[in-house]
């Protein structure tokens, strides 16, 4: 799916905000720039081939053991590792999400099966992917059942995208608790964590007996040289990236009950700062080039979401003077 990403900002010159793309939009960067001024030297010299340092960072972090973490160049990379691992298995997603688990499912030869609840799961697929947080509804499959639910289908191998963990105030399966299960990968994405994604940075965690499957795929060097300097400023520097997690998921909540009262759209419950709204009339792609035309706002238009319909679109919330004027946007446009 190379063009049918949320954000395509490059389309659109004069974008004053940014909803389309699930990121926190208001990061201060100036010291990540300063560092990668100082770095462009880097360029000169091979990257390390596996991006020994980084994963080393992370796993010491997380309380982990270095094999237990792959960089990846995003979670992209690890989603087309793991379908290639796994080439023509029986492979179940839970939609709606992100469509390139079943891009790179198809690439890969899988027969894959759309469930919309983990209970429809049958019994002979060999994988299950699944986005918690998900993208896009921004719900949390609750933490107790899904543990239970994994350890109850030792022979299925669960794809754990973990993406927007950093979004939500619901308890999540945790590396640690991942790693020490032989039926679980996760996914992780610093490109979200950090709200760098033209960078391309993530990172899997796995326990020992599942990394080899993927390292033996991965090509050498997976992540270039600037964006390698980038990982290591940004995860020693995290303190200066806190998350205002409590305030988005509040604003997400206020912003779906102003939505939902336009009685222009109807808003799908969320966990994360992620709202998906469903247009009453019209279709998304009509209301995202008016947007982004007359208002300078960009959404994503969500049809392409496997399950989803023209009418829906998603956007991520930023600060509360934000996402009023995408409200006063669409009552004008509306009303």
């Amino acid at each position: 799916m190379l063009y049918g990403h949320g954000d395509d900002l490059y389309r659109y010159p004069d974008i004053r905000v940014n909803f389309s793309s699930n990121v926190y939009n208001h990061f201060d960067h100036q010291g990540l720039y300063a560092h990668l001024a100082g770095r462009l030297t880097s360029i000169e010299s091979y990257p390390e081939p596996t991006a020994a340092q980084l994963e080393g960072r992370i796993a010491e972090a997380l309380n982990l053991q270095e094999q237990q973490v792959m960089a990846t160049s995003g979670a992209t990379e690890a989603i087309y590792l793991l379908a290639e691992a796994y080439a023509g298995s029986r492979s179940a997603i839970l939609a709606p999400t992100f469509a390139e688990y079943a891009d790179a499912c198809r690439l890969s030869g899988h027969h894959i099966i759309y469930i919309t609840d983990l209970t429809q799961l049958p019994a002979d697929c060999r994988l299950v992917w699944i986005c918690n947080p998900n993208n896009p509804t921004g719900t949390v499959v609750d933490h107790y059942f899904f543990a239970d639910f994994i350890d109850s289908h030792p022979q299925t191998l669960f794809v754990v995208d973990a993406s927007y963990a950093p979004f939500t105030l619901r308890p999540l399966l945790t590396p640690r608790e991942g790693v020490s299960r032989r039926n679980v990968v996760m996914l992780h994405s610093l490109t979200k964590r950090f709200a760098v994604p033209g960078l391309r940075l993530g990172f899997v965690t796995a326990g020992d007996g599942l990394m080899p499957t993927l390292r033996r795929r991965q090509k050498p060097w997976s992540i270039g040289s600037l964006a390698h300097e980038a990982a290591l400023y940004l995860t020693a520097h995290a303190h200066d990236y806190a998350l205002p997690t409590a305030a988005l998921v509040n604003e997400a909540q206020r912003m779906a009950r102003a939505l939902q009262a336009t009685g222009l759209v109807d808003v799908h419950p969320t966990d994360s700062h992620i709202l998906l709204c469903r247009l009453r009339h019209g279709t998304a792609a009509d209301l995202k080039e008016r947007l982004a035309r007359r208002h300078g706002l960009l959404i994503r238009d969500a049809a392409n979401f496997h399950g989803l319909t023209p009418a829906h679109f998603r956007i991520a919330v930023q600060t509360r003077e934000e996402d009023d004027a995408l409200l006063r946007a669409l009552k004008a446009l509306f009303c």
